[in-house]
């Protein structure tokens, strides 16, 4: 993208509304979620659409960065996540995904985080790691196809076809040990969002997918790898500009397992801090994690009675489309673009 359209385009949309470079943002994110809908539609997805209000069970890892918002006195959150969702249909329905709008609370004001973004999700049954990849390479052919019809925007904001043309599948694939050692970090490190880039660099400026983190630093639900339990079956696809644009597992069937890990993990000790402000000060711990618990019962509850093997992903729409406008900043990346100094 042109530095000039690019300084352009972080400010304010109030004050860009009646541009041609906004008009031409606009068309191209239609055009990129479209791609989503139409891969999906093609390819035998149920669209389900989520709850946007819940109890907890819409939450990712960090139950810190989730907005509480009471529902006629009743405690509730936005939703971060429609996987669980999605999931619970899973016994009726092969495939299904869901777009939708994710909440963050964001402190920071930065190139790389909103408050509000674009989710792209889907949930299929009978699917690995493997399976994951083939559904993110073949929804993201599909968004640049779109694009590539779009040359009059593509030509106003600068955004080169070559470069399209680089972002096209196949995808490398390493694993975390692989990225921790290449990096020169220690086991357990968490992945930032410069070390992330630098994977990218060295992998020629491609994306790159990242699997089988290690089991503390994921979610509850991701399926514990069954010959070597320190690490979970999940992967990151790692973009240009944008570094991590999808998180992806395979989900945990084994009931007892997912108990297991719920109960240690570390969504649920932030879950009772939350709790704890519902008007429950005075209940122990151990009161509220068994309160944090009840929440996930419904969810539980299905993988008790139908523990199909699956596995699904959540691609954030805005950080795929900052990385296909070769942007620096995600600010760029959306007709509507909000965090706490965007807000109209």
């Amino acid at each position: 993208m042109k530095k000039e359209i690019e300084e352009k385009l972080i400010q304010r949309r109030d004050k860009l509304i009646d541009s041609d470079e906004l008009a031409a943002i606009a068309v191209l994110e239609s055009e990129v979620g479209f791609g989503f809908l139409e891969y999906c539609r093609e390819n035998g997805f149920r669209m389900i659409n989520p709850p946007h209000l819940t109890r907890a069970t819409g939450a990712c890892e960090n139950f810190d960065t989730i907005f509480r918002t009471d529902v006629q006195e009743v405690p509730a959150y936005m939703s971060q996540t429609g996987q669980l969702y999605l999931e619970g249909f899973l016994h009726k329905f092969p495939k299904t995904c869901c777009m939708g709008p994710s909440f963050r609370k964001e402190e920071r004001v930065d190139s790389r985080h909103a408050i509000e973004f674009s989710l792209l999700e889907i949930e299929v049954t009978h699917c690995d790691l493997s399976g994951l990849r083939g559904h993110a390479q073949g929804i993201i052919n599909k968004m640049i196809s779109n694009l590539r019809k779009c040359n009059p925007e593509l030509d106003l904001l600068g955004v080169d076809g070559a470069w399209l043309d680089s972002l096209e599948p196949p995808y490398n694939v390493m694993t975390y040990k692989q990225a921790v050692d290449c990096l020169k970090l220690s086991w357990g490190s968490d992945l930032s969002s410069e070390q992330e880039q630098e994977l990218v660099k060295q992998n020629s400026f491609k994306p790159l997918f990242v699997t089988h983190y290690p089991q503390e630093i994921k979610f509850f639900n991701m399926r514990e790898n069954r010959t070597d339990p320190s690490v979970v079956n999940s992967m990151d696809m790692l973009m240009p500009y944008a570094g991590e644009s999808l998180g992806a597992a395979e989900r945990e069937e084994d009931y007892q397992r997912l108990i297991k890990r719920l109960e240690n993990s570390d969504m649920l000790k932030l879950m009772t801090k939350a709790i704890a402000k519902e008007g429950m000060q005075n209940k122990s711990y151990e009161e509220l994690k068994q309160e944090g618990m009840k929440r996930f019962d419904w969810y539980v509850d299905i993988v008790r009675k139908h523990p199909v093997q699956h596995a699904g992903f959540g691609m954030g729409g805005n950080r795929l489309f900052q990385s296909l406008l070769a942007a620096k900043d995600i600010r760029v990346a959306g007709s509507y673009v909000v965090n706490k100094d965007n807000l109209m």
